[in-house]
């Protein structure tokens, strides 16, 4: 028969791979977490050349002005297909014409 001194150090191993079981879950559960709230990787963003490029793909042409803003756009003066000047905010991401306004 075992007597209480020998079964301690059983609960002891028992109770301590439960700890670590605990642990390392919890340390999964809060990295997927965090994957999940962290934000995006920036967005890689189209250059000047690229935006001229595709703008006279698109059929403007005396393309000039063309400045990044702060909030994922192109700020570009052009003229439209008809000849009239327009002022166009593009897309950085993906190079398309998100507003076009006279000007």
């Amino acid at each position: 028969m075992m007597t209480p001194r020998f079964l301690h150090p059983f609960f002891a191993a028992a109770a301590l791979a439960a700890t670590l079981t605990g642990a390392a879950a919890h340390a999964q559960q809060a990295a997927a977490t965090a994957a999940q709230t962290a934000p995006a990787a920036a967005q890689p963003i189209l250059n000047i050349g690229q935006i001229h490029d595709k703008l006279q793909a698109a059929g403007y042409t005396d393309i000039r002005g063309i400045e990044l803003e702060k909030r994922g756009f192109y700020e570009v003066k052009a003229r439209d297909a008809q000849g009239q000047p327009v002022k166009l905010h593009v897309s950085a991401a993906n190079g398309e014409v998100a507003r076009s306004r006279a000007r």
